[in-house]
């Protein structure tokens, strides 16, 4: 497994990373590695090689402090630093390599659309061909005992159930199913009693839950389940008609209660 941790060295950023390091416990073959990107603005073109000897210098010194106190942990991190735009950076550099998972903290505290929306994570979420998990700021693993998952129930779940197994197993928490049954429901919608028999006999050890409940819409569901399970980790597939679709297309009007404590992964 490679995971690929953006930092900026700040609190939140150390936070995601305490996140990825948590994954790769129990894990022989996992690599962690920190990538800092930045885009140097001058005045003149002089002052241009003394700002990024600077910015290079500072961030190799506080890269390798992360490095030596994983080393002290058991677990090995290796690091790059790059001139480029954070977003750009992350994507290509997960796709080209193909990292297994990207994990980088959320900008502010309060609201999606304020922690998420518009940030560096929301354009990796949006051009990421890799999984990313978002850890907000306020989002502490001591603190999750759930891990929640949105499902469709269109028949495509198989591979993305087998990513959300592989990536998350080392947590040890239950999951928790959820499915919508909105105003408007699709033709071919599979049963939630087929899902569990299909996902027991897939991973027999995987101790979970599901349930099926009626929403107005799918931000409006979501919002139900943070409600009722604050203390959780969200899980949502990629998919042509999801979660995200409502979220970077919908009206300024449409508010949603999100939890800024809730690390939200997403599966593609």
């Amino acid at each position: 497994m490679k995971i690929l941790v953006p930092t900026d060295f700040s609190e939140n950023a150390n936070n995601a990373l305490s996140f990825a390091k948590k994954i790769s416990t129990g894990r022989k073959d996992v690599q962690i590695t920190l990538l800092f990107a930045y885009y140097a603005v001058y005045d003149f073109a002089a002052h241009a090689i003394e700002i990024v000897e600077t910015i290079e210098s500072d961030s190799k010194k506080a890269m390798q402090k992360a490095v030596e106190q994983a080393k002290n942990e058991g677990i090995f991190i290796d690091y790059q630093i790059v001139q480029g735009t954070v977003a750009t950076a992350v994507t290509s550099k997960a796709y080209r390599e193909d990292y297994t998972l990207i994990v980088m903290g959320t900008q502010g505290a309060s609201g999606i659309k304020k922690n998420l929306i518009g940030s560096n994570t929301a354009h990796v979420i949006k051009d990421s061909q890799v999984p990313v998990l978002a850890i907000p700021a306020k989002s502490k693993l001591a603190t999750i005992k759930e891990i929640i998952v949105g499902l469709e129930l269109d028949g495509k779940e198989k591979p993305f159930l087998k990513k959300l197994v592989g990536l998350t197993s080392s947590l040890g928490l239950n999951y928790h199913f959820f499915n919508l049954k909105l105003t408007e429901e699709n033709e071919g919608v599979s049963s939630l009693n087929e899902f569990q028999e299909n996902f027991k006999n897939e991973f027999p050890d995987i101790i979970f839950n599901a349930e099926q409940r009626s929403a107005k819409s799918v931000l409006d569901g979501i919002s139900e389940q943070l409600n009722e399970k604050p203390d959780s980790m969200l899980v949502m597939f990629y998919k042509k008609k999801s979660f995200f679709e409502y979220m970077f297309n919908a009206s300024d009007s449409i508010a949603m209660a999100y939890h800024s404590s809730v690390p939200l992964l997403v599966l593609k």
